[in-house]
């Protein structure tokens, strides 16, 4: 029964990965088809500083804040209350969060300009005003967004992944259409309104199954409900907590936006390939494992509880140790083939690949937290993470600072000083829930970690190698793409092999979960 259970989950998550990576590639399309179209400049910055803009808003108003907060307390009532309560704190949760989110909406649209004016201070009048029109055609979309976590969380209760892994498809898949039959006919305006229909599809696709669950609208907005109670105790320290990732892209926009056409869009989309291929597995382990997490960590199942997070750490560090490695060593050749396209060109190929690079000595930290986080709302506790995000947005601008004024780095300081958070975030982290739930870091853990960073680091080195010595001086991109995935293929079968001679862990569960297949 346990094995039924462990392929169960192994095909669940692998569904869950399969269905969010085809999503992050599309959105990875969507922003080499802007590219390809506005280029790395004006256009380009106007446009990606206005789409960041409002989903910072939502990050630090309502955000992480929202599943993290909705589904711990709707399993409390699910399991000792009934469906009937959990369902009356459902639609509560989702009347304030509404409320909440149209209020930020509105804030946003009469206070847009002096807004960019904040975000961007290195941007010139007309800058600031192309973008702050833009930017209010694109704040209702975080109302839209504020429904669609909360509808996530109620099926995501149910034990229902699969339709939430897709509404980022539906959405990406929007905004490609609109890209490719439309361009730039109707100019930037065309582009945000078609953002916000993109939006909205991510509540619109989820309204059948939610209906299919039992859930059924009611107006339920009551301060006084008990269930909005414990989730409004819950949500500040997360709501902090989450502050790390949009108060780094603030601290980088306006560092940047002072670095001239290009820089700020250049390191957005640098971080979005970053985040996108952390979110593939980080998102994926951590969308699956908080629902249980939080019904163990509410329990007397301590023991599951620290295994369970345990063996999460094990995979997302196993999983993205190799893909950090393959980005820092082929950060250019990756650029080269998702942007260079159109009117982005080679110049700004150098630029974001620099940040590319050092945002990638971050990404383990970075899926460490991710999973760290559930575990300490699981346990409802939000203050570990709030002050953990405080020190790591301390970090982040020191960093920025040494880097970027003394060191000169430009945006490439600005990505590294990134990373150097995510990674003091990462250790700060595993030393608090091992303070919390001791045993949960065991010797044994980190001798495997090491074996794994060690791997993950022969492997980098192997496949910059392989790019470099097989590279001619003139290279289309249709061989570049050959030679950067053979380079990153041998360093894969490199990475397995080593696995297997150093006995790593999660090698040996994969190998065993085949024989158990066969």
């Amino acid at each position: 029964m346990k094995n039924s259970a462990s392929s169960k989950a192994v095909r669940t998550i692998s569904f869950m990965a399969v269905i969010i990576f085809c999503a992050k590639l599309m959105g990875l399309l969507r922003e080499t088809l802007i590219a390809s179209v506005y280029g790395q400049g004006f256009e380009s910055d106007i446009l990606n500083t206005a789409t960041q803009i409002p989903l910072l808003f939502f990050d630090m108003t309502l955000g992480v804040a929202i599943l993290s907060t909705f589904i711990p307390v709707f399993n409390t009532f699910l399991e000792r209350d009934g469906k009937i309560r959990a369902m009356k704190f459902a639609n509560s949760f989702l009347a304030t969060v509404v409320i909440i989110s149209s209020l930020a909406a509105i804030i946003g649209m009469i206070f847009a300009y002096p807004l960019v004016r904040l975000m961007v201070p290195g941007y010139s009048a007309e800058k600031v005003a192309a973008t702050a029109t833009l930017l209010r055609v694109l704040f209702p979309s975080i109302v839209f967004t504020a429904a669609a976590y909360t509808a996530v969380g109620i099926l995501q209760s149910f034990g229902e992944f699969n339709i939430p892994s897709i509404i980022s498809v539906v959405s990406n898949l929007i905004m490609i259409l609109y890209l490719v039959f439309v361009g730039d006919r109707f100019s930037l305006l065309g582009v945000v309104i078609s953002m916000v229909i993109a939006w909205a599809s991510q509540l619109i696709i989820q309204i059948p199954h939610l209906l299919k669950s039992g859930w059924r609208w009611s107006f339920g907005f009551s301060l006084r409900d008990k269930g909005i109670r414990d989730a409004a105790k819950l949500a500040l320290p997360v709501l902090i907590s989450s502050w790390i990732q949009p108060l780094c892209v603030v601290i980088n926009m306006a560092f940047s936006s002072s670095m001239g056409d290009g820089a700020v869009s250049g390191l957005n989309w640098a971080n979005k390939i970053y985040i996108i291929m952390v979110g593939v597995f980080a998102y994926a382990v951590t969308n699956f494992i908080f629902p249980r997490l939080s019904r163990l960590g509410s329990g007397s199942r301590n023991n599951e509880f620290k295994e369970t997070t345990r063996i999460s750490l094990g995979w997302i560090i196993f999983i993205i140790a190799y893909v950090s490695a393959m980005f820092v060593a082929l950060s250019k050749p990756i650029i080269k083939i998702i942007f260079e396209y159109g009117a982005f060109s080679a110049k700004n190929t150098e630029t974001t690949a620099v940040a590319l690079l050092f945002y990638s000595f971050g990404m383990v930290g970075y899926a460490i937290c991710e999973i760290l986080n559930k575990s300490f709302y699981a346990l409802r506790d939000g203050k570990t993470p709030m002050f953990t995000a405080a020190f790591g947005i301390f970090m982040n601008l020191v960093s920025a600072f040494v880097l970027v004024k003394l060191f000169k780095m430009g945006i490439g300081g600005l990505a590294l000083a990134s990373a150097v958070s995510s990674l003091a975030m990462a250790m700060v982290l595993l030393y608090m829930i091992n303070k919390k739930e001791s045993g949960t870091i065991t010797g044994n853990f980190i001798k495997n970690t090491a074996k794994t960073v060690a791997s993950a680091i022969v492997c980098g080195i192997v496949a910059f190698l392989c790019y470099t010595l097989l590279s001619p001086d003139q290279m289309g991109r249709i061989l570049n793409f050959i030679l950067c995935g053979a380079s990153a293929g041998v360093a894969l079968i490199l990475y397995l092999l080593l696995s297997f001679v150093l006995k790593i862990d999660e090698f040996d569960q994969i190998r065993r979960f085949i024989h158990h297949e066969k």
